[in-house]
């Protein structure tokens, strides 16, 4: 009997996050407004913030909302 092959399937290369971005996020980080961050393919970005649930915020929309975050913190 020959042993069964198994296909090998790659899992999704994860999206890219622009250098924009990506710096907001570090800046949003550092300054304790956020505490995680995760790009997401479909909803944009999923950010974790203390004491309340997690915010889907689109990519276009991410530079105002991290402003209207540092403002309210």
């Amino acid at each position: 009997m020959k042993p069964k092959r198994t296909k090998v399937v790659a899992p999704p290369a994860p999206p890219d996050i622009a250098a924009s971005d990506r710096d907001a996020l570090i800046a949003a980080y550092k300054a304790r407004v956020i505490t995680a961050w995760k790009r997401d393919a479909e909803r944009g970005y999923r950010l974790s913030i203390t004491g309340r649930p997690d915010d889907y915020v689109e990519v276009a929309k991410l530079a105002k909302y991290l402003e209207k975050l540092a403002g309210s913190a």
